[in-house]
């Protein structure tokens, strides 16, 4: 896709997506995947990581940023994020572990920063816009 396309998002003031807001992310990208039977959800996604959002995240209004510069995350950034962390990484944690990675990575959100396990293995906060 050429960068005429890419949609220009206006990240300041950068206030932090509330607990409450990345919950709502997580249940309604769960309820998407289930309802394009989760390959319309993955073709979804190939779309919204060049904006730093996924298809949840996108309608609700929140994006993934550099949690030092603030500056939206790359497609790359998100594959990496999304794809080798949350999902590759994240199962097989969560699998040796019966799951407790899984909340130990969600308990964090409670920090003052609100970034998961995740958010701080490659750098990035989620801010609502």
């Amino acid at each position: 896709m050429s960068d005429e396309n890419l949609e220009v998002i206006d990240i300041q003031p950068q206030q932090l997506a509330s607990v409450q807001a990345r919950l709502g992310s997580f249940l309604l990208d769960l309820g998407l995947m289930i309802v394009t039977l989760f390959f319309g959800w993955v073709i979804w996604n190939l779309f919204t990581w060049q904006t730093g959002q996924t298809p949840a995240k996108r309608i609700l209004k929140q994006v993934v940023v550099d949690a030092k510069t603030g500056e939206v995350f790359t497609w790359s950034r998100m594959a990496l994020r999304e794809f080798a962390v949350k999902g590759a990484a994240g199962n097989i944690a969560g699998g040796a572990s019966n799951g407790i990675t899984f909340v130990i990575d969600s308990l964090f959100v409670f920090r003052d920063d609100r970034r998961t396990v995740h958010d701080l293995i490659v750098g990035s906060k989620v801010i609502q816009l």
